[in-house]
């Protein structure tokens, strides 16, 4: 589908070339025993200690579109593991991607009797060129036990270690993250690993309420984990929110996670899984922990709290998911409680010259279902029909089966909200015995056509499925 510019976040992606070669010849150097010499094509040498200063220093990089000039490096090599720290070689680009260039300082001895040394990649950063210097960093390859090292295939560290042959050409692949830096949290200094992987925040703030009615901040506990083909993976993060205070004076900041935004994964498919557990601890509350609200979700559904400015542009800035148990509010897509059975769609354009998407959501509890469609690129200012329909392809949707419309039944207005046509629809319906829901569609009507709306011509529509 179009990509909107309005909630996506576009990464550049680069494989960089850690370049492992040995010259052609061995020969003779000035120790007791003969050895041969292997060089780890890696570049010329700048000697900067201002740039060994600088990263030192230096904040984990956001993603950006510059070029990268320059690899800081640091191996262990050899027998007696001798370690080489800062090394830094500028980088190169040919048709196959980019890689490091040729270097003295990493022609590495091998010991006479031998025919290949291990090396050990123990750090890998990637800056920018500054007039034949280091600039910034753009790129870092996390490190093996850092929160980041299950976002990459092979972090650096001990477990990064490769054999170095003399008279050998191996080209190693280091993988690199940056990050889409849109909350107001820091790192230390991270070294990541290249394939950029930007990471997107998504963030979470509970209520609990009282049967009377009475609000207070939520204790919970919030565990995340991979989810791929409807099967939940390994855990990603298991984390409990902070409160500070009692009763009504409790206060609590919302809290927040770094995602992976893997550039060839589709934004709409469900690839991590939520599940919210309230805890005895929360003020006003009597009970037991209770799991409140699981589901799987998108990097899709995150952006969709990615925050514009007055004219629609990506501001920088992320709302919270903002969950309420025992509130009127509840919990809203795309999570839910584990007693309903709850369904969903991606919404896409049906004319490919408009820029049409979004999602809806069906939360089913006997016969009463809440309904809420969220959709982008509608005709602003106007009212938009939407509609389940029988059939389960967005190819031949069928005859129209349940209006979603509201109670007086009136249908949802599309406004602009800074700069951008949102259309948001949120309705509990009752009496619904509409069965095989996973097998219907969602259409949503209303366009211009040529200089005249018409209210009736279908313009998306979204595929359910039970989640």
């Amino acid at each position: 589908m179009k990509k909107m510019n309005f909630y996506l976040v576009l990464c550049t992606v680069f494989t960089l070339i850690l370049t492992g070669c040995s010259k052609d010849e061995t020969g003779e150097i000035a120790t007791p025993d003969s050895s041969n010499v292997a060089v780890l094509q890696l570049g010329p040498v700048l000697n900067s200690p201002e740039a060994s200063s600088a990263l030192k220093q230096q904040e984990t990089p956001e993603c950006s579109d510059a070029t990268p000039g320059f690899a800081q490096l640091s191996i262990i090599y050899g027998p007696n593991n001798i370690v080489k720290e800062d090394i830094i070689v500028p980088i190169l680009k040919d048709g196959q991607g980019y890689f490091t260039a040729y270097s003295d300082e990493l022609e590495l001895p091998i010991p006479a009797g031998m025919n290949k040394i291990s090396v050990t990649l123990t750090e890998f950063v990637v800056w920018t060129n500054n007039g034949g210097s280091p600039g910034s960093v753009i790129w870092v390859a996390p490190v093996e036990g850092s929160e980041f090292e299950d976002f990459v295939d092979q972090p650096v560290g001990p477990d990064f270690t490769f054999d170095l042959r003399a008279g050998s050409k191996n080209y190693i692949n280091v993988d690199v993250i940056c990050y889409d830096n849109r909350d107001v949290n820091r790192y230390g200094y991270q070294f990541f690993t290249i394939t950029p992987v930007p990471l997107v925040k998504f963030c979470l703030f509970g209520n609990y309420c009282t049967p009377e009615g009475r609000h207070y901040v939520a204790s919970y506990n919030a565990e995340i984990w991979e989810y791929n083909n409807g099967q939940i993976g390994d855990i990603i993060y298991n984390d409990t929110n902070d409160i500070d205070g009692e009763g009504s004076q409790a206060a609590a900041d919302p809290l927040c996670f770094f995602l992976p935004d893997h550039p060839n994964q589709d934004e709409n498919e469900d690839v991590f899984y939520l599940k919210i557990t309230l805890l005895s601890g929360t003020p006003g509350y009597n009970g037991p922990d209770k799991v409140i609200a699981e589901g799987p979700f998108s990097v899709a559904e995150i952006k969709l709290l990615f925050g514009t400015d007055q004219f629609g542009e990506d501001n920088g800035t992320v709302d919270y998911y903002h969950f309420q148990y025992g509130c009127d509010n509840g919990v809203p897509p795309p999570f839910g409680e584990p007693t309903t059975k709850r369904y969903k769609a991606c919404i896409k354009y049906l004319d490919g010259s408009d820029d049409v998407a979004g999602f809806a959501y069906l939360s089913v509890e006997g016969t009463t279902m809440q309904a809420v469609t969220s959709v982008f690129g509608l005709t602003p200012n106007k009212t938009h029909k939407q509609h389940i329909h029988q059939n389960a392809s967005c190819g031949n949707y069928g005859p129209a089966v349940l209006a979603l419309d509201y109670n007086d039944n009136t249908w949802p207005l599309a406004n602009m909200q800074q700069g951008v046509s949102f259309m948001n629809y949120a309705e509990v319906i009752s009496g619904v015995t509409l069965s095989n829901l996973q097998d219907r569609t969602v259409v949503v009507h209303g366009k211009m056509m040529g200089q005249t709306y018409d209210p009736d011509q279908p313009v998306a529509c979204g595929e359910f499925s039970q989640y």
